[in-house]
């Protein structure tokens, strides 16, 4: 009897490849089982490898539906059926996010639910605040578009952008197919079509730029992946985005960029973590609102927001994290920070720098949620103390 053991054992888990007759799926009420089955790079009847079967248990663990994955395999009168084990997440969600920094102010709320009718489709509506400007987007979105590792968007926006000379106003929309070539690799296209309309700035005298109808058309590539360990990421990613665009007003009627980013994590130890992002940017003669804006609101802490309006630039991030406590359902992170970008503007090449630290405050237990507080020190131009509020991290 135990030598029967023991060859059952070797023969269902630990003999690979091998080929896996039949499939399993337990604990899904809601989702339905073709959600579950399309994700496994394999197919029943097929000899499996290791890795083809640990890729299966991954890509579940990423649709982001599920909160406990168990995968095992059986041996039933000489066959091998593969049993998950699944408990799904409640799928309708709300959403919440805030970001104050460089004089500005923003928050944003709704619902979204990423499993609709259990067919891991995702629909979304938000209200948006900005300063004193009521704003708000609604989109639907498909990760399986025709059953394939293809992501079909469809959004609707009417947002509102405080600028130093003026506030934007923008009706658009946008349609984004993108795909995988593997796990790793992945490209996809862009199409926005959007109205602008330019009001008289908060404050400062107004430098209003003419109405403008625009249409933009971005091809993008990614290759690498950057995964979450519980509260820190590993991993990089290297993305590239080349921008067609017709513009109805501005110095030129079309307009071409180049935007670059790499994201670059390193795990340390038990509670460390470095983080790094690196930007740049090229752009052809585009109309002024579709130029580069480099502040304080998201890029480079510690100026105000979007200080710099720029068609060349290059930006970098640095973050070492390192967690103070970890509970179930709380914790707490400290960061120390440099920024730095450097600009072609009219006047030359203009640095912006500054240095930093801050908190975050942490649910391991929620995707993206917590708060975070920095506090940045400007190295360029008069010395300025800037406080930096938000959801999550930085980036």
């Amino acid at each position: 009897m135990m030598f029967a053991v023991l060859a059952l054992t070797m023969s269902a888990t630990d003999v690979w490849p091998q080929r896996i007759d039949s499939i399993e799926v337990k604990g899904v009420s809601w989702t339905k089982e073709f959600v579950v089955l399309r994700e496994l790079p394999w197919r029943a009847g097929e000899v499996v490898t290791r890795e083809d079967w640990e890729l299966g248990t991954t890509r579940l663990w990423n649709i982001d539906l599920f909160s406990r994955v168990d995968a095992k395999l059986e041996e039933r009168d000489g066959r091998v059926v593969a049993i998950y084990d699944i408990e799904e997440r409640f799928s309708l969600n709300p959403l919440f996010s805030f970001g104050i920094g460089g004089g500005r102010w923003w928050f944003r709320v709704g619902a979204n639910d990423v499993n609709w009718f259990g067919r891991f489709l995702e629909w979304g509506v938000r209200y948006e605040r900005f300063d004193i400007y009521n704003g708000g987007q609604g989109w639907l979105r498909d990760p399986r578009l025709f059953n394939k590792r293809l992501i079909g968007l469809v959004q609707v926006d009417y947002l509102f952008r405080p600028r130093p000379e003026y506030v934007r106003r923008r009706l658009g929309g946008t349609v984004d197919l993108s795909g995988e070539l593997n796990d790793v690799t992945r490209t996809g296209i862009k199409l926005e079509v959007f109205y602008d309309q330019y009001l008289n700035p908060l404050e400062g005298p107004p430098v209003l730029p003419p109405e403008l109808v625009a249409g933009q058309l971005t091809w993008f590539q990614r290759l690498g992946r950057v995964d979450t360990v519980r509260l820190r990421q590993t991993g990089w990613s290297f993305e590239l985005r080349e921008t067609f665009g017709i513009a109805s007003s501005g110095p030129e009627p079309v307009y071409l960029q180049l935007f670059m980013e790499l994201l670059w994590f390193k795990l340390l130890g038990e509670r460390f973590n470095i983080a790094v992002r690196a930007q740049g940017g090229l752009s052809t003669d585009a109309p002024t609102e579709l130029r580069f804006q480099l502040g304080g609101l998201d890029l480079i802490r510690g100026y105000a927001d979007s200080l710099v309006r720029t068609q060349r630039f290059a930006l970098a991030n640095v973050e070492a994290r390192g967690i103070i406590f970890d509970t179930m359902w709380v914790a707490l992170m400290a960061a120390a920070f440099v920024d730095g970008a450097l600009a072609d503007t009219s006047l030359g090449v203009t640095p912006l720098f500054s240095v930093g630290g801050g908190l975050r405050l942490l649910s391991p237990r929620l995707v993206k949620t917590g708060i975070r507080a920095d506090v940045a020190v400007t190295l360029t131009g008069r010395p300025a103390v800037g406080l930096s509020f938000g959801v999550y991290q930085f980036f």
